[in-house]
């Protein structure tokens, strides 16, 4: 069934969105696309070793196959939003399922370093292109439980899907079909994405906001800019010992980001509707979801470097081991994520979010506290009991957090709201990396000696106590959201 809603936000003439009723088999291929983008992130983490030595690659370059990704997809998720709005939505995740098909494909054959790079940067680009869609089609084609229960399956596929990645990454490497190597990681998105193609050609429903056809070429370009000139250095700094252009870089961020909100209060005085419109940061719910996501995101970003350098390098574990040791950590996710999705409607996001930000910070803790226990003989079983506290409280702040960032979002703004948060979550990954990996590498050294396995386990423990603070900024944050958010 077909509705048609009108809206209008505030300094805006009205528009009209086009709204279907999504199908229980249209919600999981819409979550594929988040599924394909965080599979090929966290596999392709577990395979660096194995590319570097195939194809002589430095660790810079090494650097640079994850980073161009993640720059690639940041620069581009708000355009992809706002092109979904303008054009529709399922079109642009058709458009974003093939790009991404054909640069897996790419990936998967790259001769040297450099065509793997490029592809990876093309494979963040065709990303930024589909993943807006899947929050912009949930806020214009459900509510009430309905939209809950889409929000807890986004948040589980989006957790579950990282560890998730990290085993398959580990298991192709092992089984090596065909000889395959680290290019079999890239393979497996190939008959993914067609298969994710052909299921929104048949169950993806068209959601648009016709109206203004205008797009925001120069606001594009501005905010481009400026998330080029933070991620960049965010995502090379440390590998490169912060050189003085990296600090130049993120202080021409700062100017652009205020260069392209004034082009925006602009355009939307003058009618005409912007690449991000102000009233969405005029929306209590949505401003305060934002510096939540980052809060969250940042430490999620550090855990998983901060986990990888203690596991492989710290302890001497392979990634096939320390992969298999989040396994505790991705089932609790997964499983806490769709019941808390289901008792949102019921108790409302606000105290699940408040809940959920205390017991992540109990978590944090207590994984602080094996690690500085246990030091160099830390062991799989107690470090896998001990992010199962981790994965519990993470799972009732991610799902119910995107419900709370859309919740006031005009349906012929989704996309726009959805690029935009998806952005934050991106940048907030980057940003966590920098700032606390300079901490974790400040405390075990410049990696000149061997690995002293206490002091990486020392170096985790105190990340940790520094995530649980954020854990604590994050509940007074959920505490500031209206009494009845839903």
């Amino acid at each position: 069934m077909t509705t048609t809603t009108s809206l209008a936000t505030p300094g805006s003439r009205p528009l009209t969105a086009t709204q279907n009723t999504l199908s229980t088999a249209g919600l999981y291929t819409a979550l594929s696309a988040l599924l394909m983008s965080v599979l090929s992130f966290s596999a392709t983490s577990v395979a660096l070793h194995d590319i570097g030595t195939a194809l002589h690659a430095s660790p810079a370059s090494l650097s640079l196959v994850m980073s161009a990704y993640s720059v690639g997809f940041a620069m581009l998720m708000v355009i992809g939003g706002r092109l979904g709005d303008l054009y529709g939505r399922r079109r642009l995740f058709l458009i974003g399922m093939a790009g991404f098909t054909v640069t897996s494909l790419l990936a998967t054959f790259a001769p040297d370093v450099g065509v793997l790079i490029a592809a990876r940067a093309l494979m963040g680009f065709a990303a930024a292109m589909m993943v807006p869609q899947v929050l912009a089609t949930f806020t214009a084609t459900t509510s009430g439980k309905a939209r809950a229960k889409a929000v807890g399956l986004f948040g589980a596929t989006a957790g579950g899907g990282t560890a998730l990645g990290q085993v398959l990454g580990g298991v192709v490497l092992s089984a090596d079909v065909l000889d395959s190597g680290w290019r079999g990681v890239f393979a497996i998105g190939v008959p993914i994405g067609a298969l994710a193609f052909v299921a929104a050609l048949r169950w993806m429903p068209e959601t648009t906001a016709p109206g203004h056809r205008h797009l925001d070429l120069r606001g594009t370009a501005l905010l481009g800019a400026a998330l080029l000139a933070l991620l960049v250095p965010l995502a090379e700094g440390g590998s490169l010992h912060w050189p003085w252009w990296t600090w130049a870089l993120m202080a021409a961020s700062v100017v652009l980001a205020g260069w392209f909100w004034r082009t925006q209060k602009s355009l939307h005085g003058k009618g005409t509707v912007p690449l991000v419109p102000p009233p969405l940061m005029r929306l209590r719910t949505f401003r305060l979801g934002l510096l939540m996501a980052v809060i969250l995101m940042a430490g999620y970003g550090a855990f998983t470097f901060e986990y990888t350098l203690l596991t492989q390098t710290g302890l001497g574990w392979s990634p096939m081991h320390a992969a298999l040791v989040t396994v505790p950590f991705a089932l609790v996710f997964l499983i806490v994520s769709i019941v808390a999705g289901n008792l949102v409607p019921r108790f409302g996001s606000r105290r699940i979010l408040l809940i959920g930000a205390i017991v992540q910070s109990l978590g944090l803790i207590g994984i602080a506290s094996t690690a500085l226990a246990e030091g160099g003989s830390l062991d799989s079983v107690s470090l896998a009991g001990s992010l199962v506290g981790m994965g519990l409280g993470q799972a009732m702040m991610l799902g119910p957090l995107v419900g709370v960032v859309l919740a006031e979002v005009p349906v012929a703004s989704a996309g726009a709201g959805s690029g935009v948060f998806t952005t934050t979550q991106q940048a907030s990954l980057a940003l966590g990396v920098a700032a606390l990996g300079a901490v974790f590498t400040t405390i075990v050294g410049d990696g000149r000696d061997a690995p002293d396995a206490a002091r990486y386990s020392t170096a985790f423990a105190v990340c940790l106590l520094i995530q649980a603070l954020g854990a604590v900024l994050f509940a007074v944050a959920a505490a500031r959201l209206p009494r009845l958010q839903r």
